[in-house]
């Protein structure tokens, strides 16, 4: 396995605890160094971004990865989503939504906000979690590590 030299941090939003159940031990049974933070609201993914609310006071480190949900009570996920893609401090955060629906429009609407990628939950949630059993280190070790070197290289051109 190869080594970063740090834990991975990922966040995931979604008011549905058997989904939560399925990613986290997917996430437990991947090779990947992680932690991983369940909040049950659009909204209060916000306040733990920003330090509001009963995280005021406690500065997170930016998560790595958003598992975000689109379908909460509350705020919903594309609304959390087009706040964070708003936000100069956050816009830059990976979010993959997750999500019980089919509806064309509305999956491509998530990925003109920002979303990094869009799955669809249902009978797709069990392979999504052996997606991330399989390639869970891979994605965090390589891809995005890659990613971020694109996105310096990028800004500095500018």
């Amino acid at each position: 396995m190869w080594e970063t030299g740090r834990k991975f941090s990922i966040v995931m939003v979604d008011d549905d605890e058997d989904d939560c159940l399925v990613i986290k031990e997917a996430l437990d049974e991947s090779e990947l160094d992680h932690t991983l933070t369940i909040l049950g609201s659009g909204s209060e993914l916000l306040d733990y971004l920003r330090g509001r609310g009963k995280y005021a006071g406690i500065k997170p480190e930016y998560p790595d990865l958003i598992l975000l949900d689109l379908y909460m009570p509350g705020l919903s996920g594309m609304e959390v989503l087009r706040d964070i893609r708003k936000d100069p401090e956050f816009s830059h955060l990976d979010v993959v939504v997750l999500t019980d629906s089919t509806d064309w429009p509305e999956l491509r609407e998530c990925y003109r906000l920002g979303a990094t990628a869009v799955f669809t939950k249902g009978k797709w949630l069990q392979t999504f979690a052996e997606i991330i059993r399989i390639s869970g280190s891979y994605w965090f070790k390589f891809v995005t590590l890659q990613l971020d070197k694109i996105r310096r290289d990028s800004t500095s051109l500018v």
